[in-house]
């Protein structure tokens, strides 16, 4: 046992202390965030020619005719129970602190509503999805400071036309479902996940998605009708996944809506436009087309193989330094039982689509995928995942 002398033990208890006080003032450094709950994107006054059913749903329950929390509220409650190092909520009832060098704020955001419906003979076939950004901004310097695409889907199978009532009970369902297929459940788990980006930190961003006239004839009418839809259904499925996989945040895309602002409208009427810009680095995706194969046959089911085949360009775009360019290709297999009536091709594709893109983001953090190495027709692809790993690696910090 080591006696110490009196100065001596003086001075490491005074040291001591000094580090205890440091190491609370950076625990208390946390950012404080205040959360602005729900809101639509672009002008509000358009909103319930663009979010119909969103829009309806938003109404009636801030009217609370049915005894019902508001979107906003339900996004307030939920919040409390977020647990994030990082991160403080400020008090829900608190004013933002406009006294400092940035006002932060976090507003789950819906940025597209797309709603199919098709008779096809015997039955009818429902196509939902709902889009948004899990937004941190600067409501001072109206920025952009983090976002994080989350991006909801439903299909449905009916003998007879849904209604207006039938297809706003899926609306209202996938936004306030308590697990994974919810969109505020989505906004409190990247809220959990979320960080504020250190000086100099790089931003990702999907500049462009495009669907080929092949694969776009197998969409829902919705998306064929409306070939910008059907990209941005794309781009946000996309960013949706490797924001949840990767944990980076990306910048907002540009498809849709005016290139380099972002315009929504607060829970409190404020009216915001927020600069975007174009990020560091970006994702150019194409869907080339869809391939569907009978792989099995019995007496009571047949199997298909679903497939998707896309293109992902990775780039910095002031040296034009390319990352990743390939062609990719998934499948996924589905069982028919013999004598269904009614089977719908699209959510089969569907899922198709987004095995490649989660066996994608596996891919580029992992060092041992078999599945990129059969699906990438790039011949050096795992030279150019390595490269990509080193840039999401730096984007996280």
């Amino acid at each position: 046992m080591v006696r110490l002398g009196g100065k001596r033990f003086k001075k490491i208890v005074q040291i001591g202390v000094v580090m205890m006080l440091l190491g609370c003032s950076l625990m208390s450094h946390a950012a404080v965030i205040t959360i602005a709950g729900f809101s639509f994107a672009g002008d509000f006054k358009t909103a319930k020619d663009r979010f119909p059913y969103s829009y309806s749903i938003f109404q009636a329950l801030n009217s609370n005719t049915a005894g019902e929390k508001s979107l906003s509220n339900t996004i307030f409650d939920r919040t409390k129970a977020v647990k994030n190092t990082a991160i403080e909520f400020a008090a829900l009832d608190s004013l933002v602190n406009l006294k400092n060098d940035q006002a932060l704020m976090s507003v789950l955001v819906l940025t597209g509503e797309t709603i199919s419906t098709e008779n096809f003979g015997s039955y009818y076939k429902t196509f939902v999805n709902l889009r948004g950004d899990v937004l941190i901004f600067d409501y001072k310097n109206k920025t952009v400071v983090r976002s994080y695409p989350i991006s909801v889907v439903v299909f449905d199978a009916t003998d007879a036309k849904p209604s207006s009532d039938v297809i706003a009970h899926f609306v209202k369902d996938l936004l306030l479902r308590e697990d994974g297929g919810g969109l505020i459940t989505q906004y409190t788990r990247r809220m959990a996940s979320a960080s504020l980006p250190p000086p100099g930190s790089r931003n990702i961003q999907i500049k462009k998605a495009e669907v080929a006239p092949e694969a776009l004839a197998l969409m829902p009418e919705r998306l064929r009708a409306e070939p910008q839809v059907a990209e941005s259904v794309l781009a946000d499925a996309f960013a949706s996944i490797l924001a949840a996989k990767w944990g980076v945040p990306m910048l907002p895309t540009s498809i849709g809506h005016t290139l380099g602002t972002l315009s929504l409208r607060l829970e409190n009427g404020d009216d915001i436009v927020l600069k975007i810009g174009e990020g560091d680095y970006l994702f150019e995706l194409k869907l080339n087309k869809f391939a569907k194969i009978k792989s099995g046959e019995s007496n009571v089911a047949s199997s298909y193989v679903y497939g998707a085949y896309a293109n992902v360009h990775f780039f910095e775009p002031t040296q034009n330094t390319n990352f990743i360019n390939t062609d990719l290709k998934n499948g996924e297999v589905k069982v028919i039982p013999a004598g269904q009536i009614g089977n719908d091709d699209f959510p089969a594709y569907e899922a198709a689509i987004r095995g490649l893109f989660l066996k994608f983001a596996d891919a580029v953090q992992s060092t041992d995928s078999k599945w990129i190495n059969t699906a990438a027709s790039a011949k050096d692809i795992n030279l150019q995942l390595e490269k990509t790993r080193e840039i999401i690696k730096a984007s996280k910090q």
